[in-house]
């Protein structure tokens, strides 16, 4: 008996540079065996911070760190705004910023879902040139409920409660964070993904109300 997963192939052949000719993520089979729960290890957290690494690219890709520290949306220091939650990774030695949109007090617009996702080995650093869109992994607008920006917001952290590594598939602002973290076609759409040691692994996908794919 086999189970039919999702898969995506991603270039794990370098970091830091635009990796041209990757292909798309497409459904594959694989054997019921090939299940694997790993351990994640035990979460390091670190006090969060406003000092980051300078080894992004303003492209789309997949970053592969440690969870250091999770800023709930609001004002202050450690870049947090009241729109998105900021997740912060450690990543070869420094620290990256990850910011998640989770929708405004006045426009509580993003949708938010989960899905077991088959994935490559996670690999410590920034992965650019990578092609991915929710239509290829079987999700569409319809799947993705609303959520207020405090359930999003409490969605995520519920998911990286006790997390370790993780992968981000998003697009660089510059050389020290990520973000859209959501659907934004063209085959860079953004998700968190927990687990990324076991097989499969767990996604978290994001979308917006006037998003239809």
């Amino acid at each position: 008996m086999r189970l039919v997963v999702l898969g995506l192939l991603l270039d794990l052949g370098g970091c830091g540079g635009n990796s041209p000719g990757v292909p798309d993520a497409r459904a594959v089979d694989a054997p019921i065996d090939a299940v694997v729960n790993a351990d994640d290890g035990t979460p390091m957290r670190l006090p969060c911070t406003g000092q980051f690494g300078t080894a992004l690219s303003t492209v789309y890709g997949r970053l592969d760190g440690i969870l250091v520290a999770i800023v709930q949306p609001g004002n202050g220091g450690c870049n947090a705004d009241p729109d998105h939650l900021h997740l912060q990774l450690k990543v070869n030695g420094a620290i990256y910023d990850v910011a998640v949109n989770v929708g405004t007090t006045a426009v509580p617009d993003v949708h938010t879902t989960t899905r077991e996702l088959w994935l490559p080995t996670w690999s410590e650093g920034w992965h650019p040139g990578v092609h991915e869109d929710y239509p290829s992994l079987g999700v569409h607008a319809a799947d993705i409920p609303l959520g207020t920006p405090t359930q999003v917001a409490s969605a995520i952290t519920a998911d990286l409660a006790t997390a370790n590594h993780i992968s981000v598939f998003a697009t660089g602002y510059g050389a020290d964070g990520v973000h859209l973290v959501h659907r934004t076609n063209g085959s860079r759409d953004g998700m968190i993904v927990t687990r990324p040691l076991s097989s499969p692994a767990h996604a978290r996908l994001f979308s917006f109300s006037t998003q239809t794919f």
